[in-house]
């Protein structure tokens, strides 16, 4: 089909990928990294039987990784189970044919993103990424899943959340499928005094901002990938998590102090809705906002 060398395209994936495949699907995020895309994820699924083999597609220099969420029952080489993993170098012209229903993800890494990657993180040059035919992966089972839940319901409200949840699928697929190694004699501590102060700093003035590992990043002078892991070497958690522990503890500020209502809260503290609000808040708190905010008057 012509689609497939549409030059729009910035690669095999969301409804070209579906195209190629003969079924439906759309991209439903990208992870940009320095002003380029590093990893796209595409929802597949076919409900109905087809059985003529995927056509040739110009080479890329990129790879497509293929999660199933659901049984393959009839496939070219046989069945294929939920949570099975397939790796292609989209430079090698691959080709695939499955027949009856199907649901998976597509995750789609650029080898400039790889580069990257191995770059920032001291480590070797990536050459390939691989895995055995029809691999399971329990890990990426378990990431698939937080991600789906993610930008089902919390778009927008965690967009820090969503944004480190894709730096760590690149850095499993960089360092479970390509043999990533870090080089030699290089160790890594924690941020300075002056990093950790600026990014509580950015995340406690920011809170209702849609705020990236990226911003924070920047401001450290770090990639978003070393800021991370430094930052959790120096806090003890992860950035989205403190973010969080920021917001909780602004909103019970505002509720004791104010009378606003809770909505009003929820988009002040970076929320927002009043429904994400209640969910984070009640598992970190073990009570509802409403709940919290009567204890504490009746008291």
């Amino acid at each position: 089909m012509s689609g497939y060398a549409d030059p729009s395209c910035d690669g095999l994936f969301g409804r070209r990928i579906a195209m190629y495949l003969g079924i439906e699907g759309d991209c439903i995020h990208k992870v940009n990294r320095h002003g380029k895309l590093a990893l796209a994820i595409t929802r597949l699924s076919c409900t109905r039987r087809i059985g003529k083999r995927a056509a040739a597609i110009p080479s890329e220099p990129a790879f497509s990784i293929l999660h199933r969420l659901a049984d393959l029952e009839n496939h070219s080489n046989g069945p294929v189970g939920v949570g099975t993993v397939s790796v292609s170098d989209l430079r090698d012209d691959p080709q695939c044919e499955f027949r009856g229903p199907f649901e998976g993800i597509q995750y789609y890494v650029p080898r400039r993103a790889l580069d990257d990657f191995a770059h920032e993180n001291n480590a070797k040059p990536i050459s390939t990424l691989q895995c055995t035919r029809d691999r399971c992966d329990p890990y990426l089972t378990s990431l698939s899943s937080v991600l789906l839940s993610a930008l089902e319901e919390e778009r927008g409200n965690n967009q820090l959340f969503v944004d480190q949840l894709g730096m760590t699928l690149l850095a499993h697929f960089a360092q479970s499928y390509g043999d990533l190694r870090s080089r030699e004699g290089i160790r890594e501590g924690g941020l300075a005094p002056w990093q950790e102060r600026r990014a509580k700093e950015i995340m406690r003035v920011r809170l209702a901002s849609g705020l990236t590992i990226s911003d924070i990043a920047a401001e450290c002078r770090l990639t978003p990938s070393h800021f991370a892991r430094c930052f959790r070497r120096s806090t003890g958690v992860a950035p989205h998590e403190y973010l969080s522990q920021l917001r909780v503890k602004e909103a019970k500020r505002l509720m004791t102090t104010t009378k606003l209502p809770l909505a009003d809260i929820a988009l002040i503290c970076g929320f927002g809705d009043q429904s994400y609000f209640v969910r984070v808040f009640s598992r970190r708190v073990g009570m509802s906002p409403g709940a919290w905010r009567r204890a504490r008057s009746e008291g």
